[in-house]
């Protein structure tokens, strides 16, 4: 399959995957959401990622989703690309029906889940097919590690790439061999491999990968880019700054998305703590950790040190 150059890998970079603003009594904070994203657009990043794990996508109902997507394709206005996740619900046909609402929001694509009714890569694949068939929007794939972990194979990735209606694959086997064999059946289609892995994003962008959608980019967008820009630039200084953001992501990784909501407002930014997954074990203990910490990273102003 031959692809114009300006059409492959249009989704590269640093994708924030959102955690979601709530206010005390659990209800999603918006104005707090267009600060988010207002900070986000000041970095180079590739894009946002709203209705996805991290955004406690499973304690939203549908209309909640929606307005979620639509309210951060309102103010990010055209000037990054969105994507959310789109293939919510128990049916093909209710995944169909949601699917039409994401789009009617202004996404540029829509990311799919790994349905949890399929359990092969040949029903993976007459499905993905028959979205790619009624769906117009660009798709993508998101390996969501929840409910269950299941991991597309390379042939059915690399069928999946060459059908030219795939631009997004959020990878998270953590597998590192894995990662750079998928880029070799990617890297000549539209289909562009953002993987999910923290340790693994400097080595991957010097191969040639394009992006990552990771959750250390929530508060550390700035520094994401910067390891990306500097790994395909062969910037030797990237070694050291992307041993900082492996080692400020492990603390992130606590009890996210509550740490990551905390982290934020250590940034400057007005984030409550509030979640609805309820105890991800965000305790004082772990607080108090994390304020030690940051005092060698951040100033008062939420500006890093690094």
């Amino acid at each position: 399959m031959k692809v114009n150059e300006q059409s492959r890998h249009k989704y590269i970079g640093t994708w924030p995957t959102m955690v979601t603003p709530f206010d005390k009594n659990l209800h999603i904070d918006f104005a707090v959401n267009r600060e988010i994203i207002e900070w986000y657009l000041q970095f180079d990043i590739g894009g946002l990622y709203p209705n996805c794990l991290s955004s406690e996508m499973y304690f939203l109902n549908n209309e909640e989703r929606i307005q979620l997507v639509s309210e951060t394709v309102k103010v990010v206005n055209g000037r990054v690309k969105v994507v959310a996740t789109a293939n919510l619900g128990d049916s093909v046909e209710a995944h169909m029906d949601f699917a039409r609402r994401i789009a009617d929001t202004g996404v540029d694509a829509l990311m799919l889940l790994v349905p949890e009714f399929l359990n092969s890569d040949s029903e993976l694949e007459k499905y993905y097919l028959k979205m790619a068939e009624t769906l117009q929007l660009p798709l993508g794939i998101y390996e969501c590690p929840v409910p269950r972990k299941y991991h597309l194979g390379v042939s059915l990735v690399k069928k999946l790439a060459e059908t030219g209606r795939f631009v997004a694959y959020k990878e998270t086997s953590c597998d590192l061999k894995k990662i750079l064999t998928l880029y070799e059946v990617t890297k000549n289609t539209p289909f562009a491999l953002l993987q999910a892995n923290a340790p693994y994003i400097l080595q991957v962008c010097r191969a040639g990968v394009p992006g990552s959608m990771n959750i250390g980019s929530i508060w550390l967008a700035d520094i994401a880019a910067s390891i990306i820009r500097m790994a395909h630039e062969n910037d030797a200084m990237a070694e050291s700054l992307h041993s900082r953001f492996c080692m400020l992501e492990m603390v992130q990784r606590s009890a996210h998305p509550v740490s990551s909501k905390y982290l934020l407002s250590k940034r400057g930014l007005p984030v409550p703590i509030h979640s609805r997954c309820g105890d991800v074990g965000f305790s004082e203990e772990v607080k108090a950790s994390i304020d030690y910490i940051m005092r060698d990273f951040l100033t008062a102003e939420g500006n890093l040190i690094l």
